[in-house]
């Protein structure tokens, strides 16, 4: 290496660590120069580009990695680093340019693949993403998280051996304990869905390995002197139960604590956030919302571990229990005020948590109500609380749905309004939210509507109808397909 040489290398060492200081105009300063001379014009560029990606500057950052391309338009690194821009901005069709540029360049460029296998899966053309992700597979077979997405792939097809086999693999090949219980999880999901139920549960306890669970399991332990129910006799013991995941799977599996009371003389304590504690207090249990008053505690579980002793011990799921009750007087208030609507009132919602993993394929877009709305022989109302509420308003549907979503559940206690509206009601048809487990507790007739792959509780509840008695699931016949989803709401609508 000439001194010359030496001295570049030297300055871009600089400039690196600088980058990876954050230290971002200290290291523009030692780049700059290096655009001025030709021979390390585009070693310049490309440092300032990666410094303008690293200040969330994209449109600066794409036009210094033009500039190499101009220069050299198979410059691999300005390509790839173009198509990641474009990927973040979800630009998926000019990024899949650049990573094809990449795989001419070299046919076996795994990252371009894998990028593509996203995007593909992204928009739900799971065909072409698998055969992204495969190639990878053939590139490097311990990619995990090509084995990774090709298991999520066959798992949303409801392929749930194929799912199952990538998940295993991860399981063969990978010693980060991350991916090893993401991937125990998932195979979980697939048992459960395809009803291999003594398995599925087994492996479902996988997700109390997560850092937090275990140090929440560990506070327990050291301040109560208590250890994890596994089934032991419970007569003249304390257990605390654990609210955990989503307040539509604590209300569904709280009836659970029923069966803990009716097999045993125990004293049972509920833990789950103040403001949805009043949903499960008319019930022969403690309530609590802070753990720092208790005393005697003999057992702990976390409440989604009882189905699974539950049908280790019967091979069968409880019924219902009707323990949630409307406040009398929010009741009245709400039946006076839905008298004024002489039709029969369905209500309605669409949206659940935006911020939940699988939202995409479980919430649904309010245009794809626009024929039912048209059913002159009912009003309809709304229950969307907060983001789905606009909604109404974008597709003008304002003269056909009762809009409540600034009146309601506006204090502290979580859907007080909405369980005496559901209570006045014909029925509600919804998406696969929280309401549609507190209809059911409350066993209201309610249509819900799912993907043709959803949350694993329902392919149960589609085989042995357990749950909810007056709950009528209609879902998807492929991925998308809400239209024929939406065929079937028509047609009962109008018996």
């Amino acid at each position: 290496m000439t001194t010359k040489n030496s001295e570049v290398q030297i300055k871009i060492n600089e400039g690196v660590n600088l980058i990876e200081k954050n230290n971002f105009l200290e290291a523009e300063k030692i780049f700059l120069p290096f655009v001025d001379n030709k021979e390390t014009e585009i070693i310049g560029l490309f440092f300032l580009g990666i410094i303008s990606i690293k200040k969330k500057e994209n449109f600066k950052a794409k036009e210094l990695f033009y500039q190499i391309l101009a220069i050299d338009k198979y410059h691999p690194e300005a390509n790839f680093n173009l198509a990641l821009v474009y990927f973040g901005e979800e630009n998926f069709d000019e990024a899949l340019k650049y990573f094809d540029v990449l795989i001419k360049i070299n046919d076996k460029h795994l990252p371009s693949y894998y990028h593509k296998g996203l995007i593909y899966m992204a928009r739900d053309d799971f065909d072409n993403a698998i055969n992204n992700f495969e190639i990878c597979d053939k590139i490097d077979d311990r990619f995990i998280p090509t084995s990774l997405n090709l298991g999520n792939i066959h798992l949303r097809r409801n392929e749930f051996k194929k799912s199952i086999h990538y998940y295993q693999k991860i399981l063969k090949t990978s010693s980060d304990k991350t991916y090893s219980n993401l991937a125990k999880f998932n195979i979980s999901w697939n048992q459960l869905a395809e009803g291999s139920l003594d398995e599925g549960f087994k492996n479902y306890e996988v997700r109390n390995e997560k850092p937090l669970v275990k140090k929440q399991v560990n506070e327990l332990i050291i301040k109560y002197s208590c250890k994890e129910w596994q089934g032991e006799n419970l007569d003249n013991k304390t257990i605390l139960i654990l609210s955990e995941q989503g307040l539509g799977d604590n209300i569904h599996f709280f009836r659970y604590l029923f069966w803990l009371k009716d097999k045993f003389n125990v004293n049972i304590i509920f833990y789950i956030k103040k403001k949805q504690s009043h949903l499960f207090e008319d019930t022969p249990f403690k309530v609590v919302s802070n753990l720092d008053n208790l005393t005697n505690v003999h057992y702990f579980k976390f409440i989604m571990s009882l189905p699974g002793l539950y049908y280790k011990q019967n091979q069968s799921f409880p019924k219902l229990v009707e323990y949630i009750k409307p406040n009398e007087k929010n009741y009245l208030i709400w039946k006076d005020r839905l008298q004024k609507y002489k039709k029969p009132i369905i209500a309605l919602n669409w949206q659940g948590d935006r911020t939940f993993m699988f939202d995409k394929t479980r919430s649904i877009a309010l245009s794809n109500f626009k024929n039912i709305l048209s059913f002159e022989e009912y009003t309809f109302i709304s229950l969307q609380k907060g983001f789905g509420s606009e909604q109404i308003k974008i597709n003008k549907f304002e003269n056909h749905i009762v809009d409540l979503s600034k009146e309601i559940d506006n204090g502290d206690k979580t859907f007080e309004d909405t369980i005496s509206i559901l209570k006045n009601i014909e029925c509600l048809i919804t998406s696969d939210t929280s309401i549609a487990h507190l209809a059911g507790t409350l066993d209201i007739k309610t249509y819900l509507l799912l993907s043709f792959n959803p949350e694993w509780r329902w392919f149960i509840e589609n085989k042995y109808n357990v749950f909810y008695p007056k709950i009528k699931i209609i879902q998807q016949k492929k991925p998308g397909d809400w239209q024929t989803v939406f065929d079937e709401v028509e047609i009962i609508l109008k018996k």
